[in-house]
């Protein structure tokens, strides 16, 4: 996007207007501060909070002394920042962007390291607290918290059955033993003791000890399209290599299936794509943040909609326009190394892809990817409820053959071409469809 293009965004956790340099430098230093302990960002002065823009008055050489002797004299360690100035029509507005910094976590000098960390949730700046501090230490050392030793555990916890489900999943020709866990970082070994990481234990435990209870997954069923009238609702807790699968058996309890007659036979389809609810799931154990000890994964199915919602904004690295375009950014290792071994995941960077392309197929509208606070959320929408059932046979023929022409279409129905023609219109003025070609070459495909 170009400079105005930007302007005209919300505030988020790597973007910031301010009209002009503010008296309080100490909000200024906690937003740069923020930036750096995350994805980084970029703050433009001379922009007011409706996105008009008023320009600077101060020289911009001068701003930049200042403010570079500031971060210098305010802020450790020295973060990686940048100035320009950016001329939009007779205005001019200076830009400070900040990268993301490697050696976090950056800090007010004067506070130090405990009192005057910050990171940016949402469009605002928050203290961190000893949790985000120690996730931003192990970030610096490319250490994810699944890796972390819990010495209150002895590796008596690991369920050996689950360990050799695994093993045979990797059709591995081994016996389930500590000495495999610990060459998988499952555990460490010191002495004639042992203990696992958090993610061993996540994974290879045949229920989630209590203390870990926060990592299991909520799955709930509303009666309309709002929160107000809750039908039902369970919590499942156990090792993540059958987790996936208890939530998908729930998903398809509490989920109404379309049933309709295709070629003289009853056809049950559900109204959101399976693989894609998979996808999802999948990638909010894989992805979440373990370090919010407060909130579960939650599954919420409404009339007309689902949403999964994660604990964590996105990793490090990556934003929301980066979705669905192959690039990852692993935030439990362990966990998602296992999960690829067993197969959950095909090829890592590629489950928002597969999901919306899931959706695609299904001709359900797109996911609707948000971070919300300190929460990743994925919605999944129904199919469109206004598409009757003749509307959805030819929907149905387009899948299966298509591309397909309109006459064919007639054909298979038993309907005139205009009729055909006019539930094609309807299906691609919903965008559940596309044509190619012109006059009797068109054809129509998902």
């Amino acid at each position: 996007m170009n400079h105005i293009e930007i302007i005209q965004q919300p505030e988020n956790r790597m973007l910031e207007f301010k009209s002009s340099l503010p008296s309080n430098r100490k909000n200024l230093l906690k937003t740069i501060i923020g930036f750096a302990n995350g994805s980084g960002g970029s703050l433009y002065i001379g922009v007011n909070d409706d996105h008009s823009i008023c320009g600077i008055n101060d020289e911009p050489y001068d701003m930049e002394e200042v403010l570079s002797s500031l971060i210098y004299d305010s802020i450790s360690p020295m973060p990686n920042v940048f100035f320009q100035t950016v001329s939009i029509g007779k205005q001019m507005i200076f830009l400070i962007k900040v990268l993301p910094g490697a050696n976090k976590p950056y800090f007010m000098k004067s506070s130090g390291p405990e009192e005057g960390t910050f990171v940016r949730v949402g469009s605002t700046n928050r203290k961190a607290d000893s949790e985000i501090l120690a996730d931003l230490s192990r970030q610096a050392r490319n250490i994810s918290l699944d890796m972390t030793i819990d010495t209150s555990l002895g590796c008596d916890i690991f369920d050996m059955n689950t360990v050799g489900e695994f093993i045979t999943l990797r059709e591995l020709n081994i016996k389930p033993s500590i000495d495999f866990l610990v060459k998988n970082k499952m555990a460490q070994q010191y002495n004639h003791t042992c203990h696992p990481t958090i993610g061993g234990l996540l994974l290879f435990c045949s229920s989630l000890p209590e203390l870990y209870d926060f990592a299991g997954f909520s799955v709930s069923r509303f009666k309309g399209d709002t929160r107000s009238d809750l039908i039902h609702s369970t919590s499942l807790s156990s090792s993540f290599l059958y987790l996936p699968e208890k939530v998908m058996e729930f998903v398809k309890l509490y989920l109404e299936k379309d049933v309709h007659i295709e070629d003289l036979r009853r056809k049950e389809e559900y109204p959101i794509p399976l693989k894609a609810f998979r996808e999802a799931i999948v990638n909010a154990i894989c992805h979440r943040d373990y370090s919010i000890t407060g909130a579960r994964n939650k599954l919420d199915i409404f009339s007309d909609r689902v949403e999964i919602t994660s604990p964590g904004i996105l990793p490090f690295g990556i934003t929301l326009s980066d979705l669905g375009h192959g690039m990852s950014e692993i935030r439990n290792k362990i966990i998602a190394r296992t999960f690829r071994q067993a197969g959950f995941i095909e090829q890592l960077g590629t489950g928002i892809s597969r999901m919306q392309e899931e959706c695609r197929s299904a001709g359900t509208p797109q996911p609707k990817f948000e971070e919300m606070g300190n929460f990743f959320k994925v919605t999944l929408f129904r199919t469109k409820q206004e598409l009757g059932q003749e509307i959805k046979s030819v929907l149905s023929l387009v899948k299966k053959f298509g591309p397909i022409s309109s006459r064919e279409i007639a054909k298979l129905l038993d309907i005139h071409q205009n009729t055909a023609l006019k539930r094609l219109n309807k299906l691609e003025g919903e965008k559940l469809l596309n044509k190619k070609g012109k006059g009797p070459s068109v054809r129509y495909f998902v």
